[in-house]
Parts: C-alpha cells; structure tokens; sequence
C-alpha cells in the first residue's frame, strides 16, 4: 500500500492560501518545514528506494528547490490528509499548517523570482480555427477543416503547439481546400450567392453504404442523416433535400425531416434514382447562428416478413441563402485592359485580404508576388480572366504559412519580450473567438494601442459579447469539460434517443455560452438556479410547461437540479453503458472542477464488474466497498467515490432516482478531511466551500487554452495573482478572461535559448 499512497488523488481541501506577508526565508524552511518531513515523510520516502520512487531527504532549500518534481507533491496531500498514511503517526493541525504554509511560500518566492512568462511553440490553426478564420476572412460557409486529419491533443486541448504537427497529408488537404475556397470567394459580378450543398460523402449520422453515386444509404428506421450550416443573418432561407427509396409494399419510403430539433416535414419519396424527389422548405431564421439539418428514415419493413428491401438514400442537403446575404468577396475590375490598371486594381483587393489573412501589414515583397499570381491568368478578357487571376492568388494567400500559422518570431536567445500589437490581437482573437482579429482589434494594433492594459481589457469585454464568443462554448468548455463525449456514448437504455442526445449536448454548451455572453459567475458552473432545457429535455427531468425543441433559459426547483453536476449529458458521458459509475464521476469532479486528477490505477487491479459476473441485485455502493477493500485501490477511492456517490440519485441517464436495484438510494459519505454530506446538495455546498480551488482551476485550465501550452512551474505566481482578482471581482466570467489577457504569459513571449 505504501507504495500507491503518494501517488494518491490530490486533495478535495485546498492548499492553504499564502498569508499576506512576504514569503518565508530559506533558513525559516529549513527550520520550520524539513524537521516535520524527516518526521513523518522520510522514513517511507528515502533515496532511491523510496515508496512510490518518490525521495523527500533533502536537507536545505537548495536541495528541494532541485528535487521539484517530487517536492510539489508535498504541500497538497498533506493539506488534504492522504498523507501520511492513516496507519502511520500523524501531524498535529498546526503542524500541517505550518508544513504547507512553509513549502507553499518558498516554492512561490522561487519561482515568482523568475519572472518567466513561457514560450508557445509555433503553432498551427487547428481544425476548428481553420473553418472559423476562412468563414471570417472570405465570407464564405464552406467548411473544408471538417475533412481534415484529426487534430492531436495535449494538456486537454488541440490547439496546443506542441503537438500540432503538419503532415504530407494535410499539407495536401490544405492545397486542395485553397482551390476550393478560392473558387467560392471570387465570383463573376453580379453572381448571386452559392447554395451550401453537403454531398453524401460529407453528410454525418447513422446509416449503411455512402456513395455518391447513389447517395447517403439510410436502412434502419431512425437512420439520419445530418449537415450543419451556418445562417449569418436574420432571414428567409430555403433547404433542399434529393433523396429517393427502396421501395417494398405496402408503403412507399418516408423521410422526416427536422430542423432545429423541431420536426419540420414528413415525405412519401419516390423510387426512380433517376428522377429522386427534391424538396425545398423554407426556414426563417431569427437568431443567427448555426443549426443542424436532419432527414431521418421513418420506416423500413419487417425484416422476418419483407420480400423486398425498403431503403432511403439522400443525395444532398442544401442551403440557399437569402439574396441579401454577402457572400465570398467583392472586388473591382481594371479601369482599362492595360497592365498597370490590372496591377492597380489587383493590389487594392489583395493588399487589405492578405493583411487580414496574415494578422499582420503586407510586406511590399509579399504583396508584389501575389500580384504575379494574378498574372497566369491574364489574356485578353478582364471580365474573367481577372477573377481567375484573383483566385489564384487567394490559393496563395491560403496557402501561406503566414495565413497557417500563428508566427512569434524568437530575437535573442533565451531572452524575453512583449508581443506586439499584431501579435496580442491574434492572441485574443484565436482565444476567444477561434478565427482572426476583426477590423477593429487590427486598426487598434495599428495605431500601437493594443499594448494599453486598458484597451486590451475593453476589447476582451467587447468581444466576451459578441455571438462568435460562443466558440469558446465549441472549444475551450467541449474540452475542459469532456462535453465532446456525449456525441459518441452508447448508453444500453432505450430512453436514451437521439433527440434527448443532441438535448444533452446542447445544455452545458447553452449554459457555458449564456454564463460567457451575460458575464455571470463562474460559479453558478457549481450551482444555479435555472437552466437551458427543451421538451425532451425537460420531460427527462420532470419538468413542465416546456414545448418544442429548442434550447430555453427555465427556472429551477430547489433540490435536484442546477449546475453542471446535474446536467443529463454529463451524468451520462461519466457512467458505464448498463450503469451508473461514482468512479467516472468523482474523477470528473476532481480531474475538471478541482484541478486534482487521480492518478492511473495501479497495474492487476480488478475490474468493478467482472466480465459475465451478475451484479444486479448489488448496489453499486456495495460493491465499491468490496473493492475498496484491496489496499492498492483504497487510497484513490477514498478520494472518488465520496464525491461519485452523493451523485448516485442520477441514473446513467441522470434521470431522478430513489432506489438502486431495488434498495433505497444512499447518497451520503465522507470526504478526506472529514467533510460528510448527503446527496447533490450537500455535495455542491462543499463544492462552493472550495471556490478559491476551482477558480484556480477554471483559471489555469483557461490559461492553457488561451496560450496553447501546458502550465510551467513558473506560472505558479502569475495563476495565485489571477485567481484573487477574480475572487475581488466576483466571480465574474469576464474577470477570468481579463486577469488572463493582462497577465504577463499572454502579453510576453521567451524566446528558445
């Protein structure tokens, strides 16, 4: 056991916060801390030998200071009583006090000397930033990232520089995306606006063979299939679907079409391929946004009765904008057919496009070679021959690496400096928008007043407000918070359909966006007292008096729900496909909330649930104290299932329940440290109790995210300094984003040595 005990989950208890005075000096550490250690640490954590190869034996500050990888462990599972371990002696409260206090304050004095504001390694756009830069920068709605190669993730995230490497193959995706953009954004004048047509190849759901020359196979009752578009402005818009079916009596094939999640139209579809049936709905939009399409199979026959096969296939989904809408870019032909006049005219739309594109001015050389690429289309007809000279330049622009990449070019070695205006505007934007600066974030950092702490403050509140916030809902809390999940569980329980799946899914990002836009309390993500529902949502939670299907602020009950540990989608991604798991849910708690993840369970441990065994006249609270009965597992557990357990009221599905297998529900437990509760109530009360720990975590989870690195050790003085300005600023959402934005990682830059 001594072994595993270590390496133990961190604490729920936060590590006690520094006192207002100046850190301790060496000599106080090594008089007041390094005693207390040898006391009650050494004897099991000695040299190489040492439980869990972890060696505490050091005798100065000096020596810790070398020894910090296994030192930072210290402070937090004293604070939180896992160490030592319960059958050892143990430390008088004044005495962890004091050992904590001591370590915490000199590890901070260390590292605030430092003043290290890290280095980002050179970054690509990922997929997501890819689709959201292209749609902002060439108005158009293609989003060519979604046939990408998957981006690599690390430290939770996939924009992380580290790890976003460029292959042959997305290099290639790349050129072949330049073509295609480019050829949507530079139309002929006065072409209308294309439609968004999402082939078979493209269509997501659920469903046999893709081909495009028959079509997206659906051959189930409730196969779908699924495009998304984004509607830019308020308006009328026309979707257009060309399926036709397999047919077998005594019925022809029917496709339910819905928008939204709201069933919109159900339709007979004919069995020609060579005549399919295209229909056009129209949709008015009221908020823009993006929105999902769906045409789902209603009715494939008796497989045990059928002579004949009844499929349906669908051949597109389209989207036909409204003629207002401004689509791809507008330019202006040469004033006559001579060169000068196509160079002039050429330059005058390339000079702002790249600019934007690049997030930075032109250089004269960049600028000139562009123009060259519009030369290989020059002949004789500037009415179209000077829009294909444009496209190719726009696939040059695209295929830049100025425009794939997010360069902070390095100066001396090893030294620091301050971003510059371009580079803090790309910073922001990609951090809380996922796409490029907008005008006003460039004109700023061209008049040199981005680096203004004000200015850049008010920039992030302006942009906090904008609807293109909402990636930070797709991106940063998809991930934090593992939302991404819910689109692939497989949950073995007939109610979940996926109509309440989509529900669940949308809930905690609607959340995260409403508590994003309308600069609520972060910690309203432990508690509230509302959330955002629709009929299969709300009939999920017993709630009433909620029609349709789209997502709306509701008031809650006291009791049972509010929150995120409440939310169906979430209690659903952290169970078992047959059952609830207090095990996924305690480490979900501790890994996102608290910034305290468990470590991996040591090797030849038993599964809960054996392979074949019958557990369902076992609660799972019973069977997790059999389990906790194996010495290797206790440790850990101790921290988990307290937390996983006050949850179990929730199903697998996060429905309300009173009973599990037939006997009553105990929702109670105790928490290292001696906290008891009983159920989700409790449990969020001391949740709440600990909002210095989680906003530490929000915050430094945040920091990851708006970096695109992993946390260093010397950010340990900047995150204590972000986290009290957002406690001084109540809690506000924007106050994270703020104390972040002005913090010394985001603003400054080391470079490589």
């Amino acid at each position: 056991m001594v072994r595993y005990v270590l390496l133990a989950c961190l604490p729920l208890v936060g590590i006690a916060a520094l006192s207002a005075s100046a850190p301790p000096a060496p000599s106080v550490v090594e008089k007041d801390a390094l005693p207390l250690v040898k006391k009650y640490c050494s004897g099991c954590h000695t040299g190489k030998a040492g439980a869990g190869g972890i060696s505490l034996s050091e005798t100065s500050l000096g020596a810790v200071l070398k020894n910090r990888s296994a030192w930072d462990r210290v402070p937090g599972v004293v604070a939180g009583k896992s160490m030592p371990p319960e059958n050892m002696p143990q430390p008088t409260p004044a005495e962890r006090k004091q050992l904590v206090e001591t370590l915490e304050g000199a590890f901070t004095q260390a590292d605030c000397k430092l003043s290290d504001p890290g280095r980002v390694t050179l970054r690509r756009l990922n997929r997501a930033e890819y689709n959201n830069t292209v749609r902002d920068l060439l108005g158009t709605f293609l989003r060519p990232a979604d046939e990408f190669p998957s981006d690599d993730v690390g430290y939770g995230f996939d924009n992380i520089g580290d790890v976003l490497s460029l292959s042959p193959l997305l290099m290639e995706k790349y050129l072949q995306a330049a073509k295609r953009l480019a050829n949507d954004a530079i139309r002929a004048p006065g072409e209308p606006p294309r439609p968004r047509r999402v082939e078979p190849g493209q269509l997501t759901g659920t469903g046999g063979l893709t081909d495009t020359e028959v079509g997206f196979q659906l051959g189930r009752t409730g196969d779908m299939a699924t495009a998304s578009f984004d509607f830019p402005v308020a308006g009328i818009y026309a979707l257009r679907i060309e399926a036709h079916g397999d047919q077998a009596p005594p019925e022809p094939a029917k496709m339910g079409i819905s928008f939204d999640n709201r069933d919109i139209k159900t339709i007979e579809v004919p069995n020609e391929v060579e005549k399919p049936l295209l229909v056009s709905i129209p949709v008015t939009i009221v908020q823009p946004g993006r929105y999902s399409v769906i045409a789902r199979f209603l009715n494939n026959n008796d497989v045990r009765t059928r002579k004949k096969d009844r499929n349906l296939y669908v051949h597109f989904i389209e989207l036909q904008l409204p003629g207002s809408v401004r689509q791809g870019l507008s330019y202006a032909l040469p004033k006559d057919d001579s060169m000068p006049a196509w160079d002039e005219a050429a330059r005058g739309f390339l000079t702002p496009l790249a600019t934007r594109a690049y997030r930075r001015p032109v250089t004269p050389a960049e600028r000139e070679r562009l123009i060259q690429l519009t030369h290989l289309a020059r002949q004789k007809n500037q009415a179209t021959e000077f829009p294909a000279g444009l496209r190719l330049a726009v696939r040059g622009i695209l295929a830049s690496p100025s425009f794939l990449f997010r360069p902070e070019p390095d100066t001396v070695p090893g030294a620091m400096r301050a971003l510059t205006d371009y580079e803090l505007a790309t910073r922001l934007s990609y951090f809380l928008w996922s796409s490029l600066p907008d005008e006003r974030l460039l004109s700023l950092a061209s008049a040199g007043k981005l680096k203004d702490p004000a200015t850049l403050a008010l920039e992030a509140r302006r942009m906090l407000k904008d609807p293109r916030s909402s990636a930070l809902a797709d991106n940063f809390a998809g991930q934090w918070l593992q939302l991404r999940k819910i689109n692939v569980v497989q949950p073995d329980d007939r109610a979940f359909t996926e109509p309440l799946r989509r529900a669940m899914a949308a809930e905690p990002a609607r959340f995260f966006t409403g508590v994003v836009q309308e600069d609520r309390s972060i910690l309203e993500f432990i508690d509230s007292d509302y959330a955002y529902v629709n009929d299969a949502l709300a009939t999920h939670y017993g709630l009433s008096d909620v029609r349709g299907e789209g997502m709306r602020r509701v008031a809650l009950p006291a009791g049972r729900r509010g929150g995120l540990l409440s939310m169906a989608g979430i209690l659903t991604l952290t169970s078992n496909p047959a059952r609830t798991s207090p095990v996924k849910r305690g480490k979900w708690v501790l890994e996102n909330l608290l910034g305290t993840p468990p470590p991996p369970p040591p090797p030849n441990v038993p599964e809960l649930d054996k392979p074949g065994e019958k557990t369902a006249a076992t609660t799972v609270r019973k069977r997790l104290e059999e389990h906790r009965k194996n010495p290797a597992c206790a440790s850990c557990h101790a921290q988990m299932d307290g937390i996983g357990l006050a949850l179990e009221n929730y199903d697998l599905l996060g429905r309300w329940r009173t009973q599990d297998s037939g006997q009553p529900i105990d929702a109670s437990g105790t928490l290292p440290g001696g906290s008891k509760f009983s159920g989700p109530t409790e449990l969020k009360g001391i949740l709440l109790q600990k909002k210095a720990t989680f906003t530490r975590t929000l915050t430094e989870r945040t920091l990851t995210y708006a970096l695109g690195r992993g946390i260093e050790r010397t950010d340990r003085c900047n995150l204590d300094a972000m986290a009290a300005s957002v406690a001084k600023n109540n809690y506000k959402f924007s106050a994270v984003v703020e104390a972040i934005v002005l913090s010394p990682p985001f603003r400054q830059r080391k470079s490589d040595k």
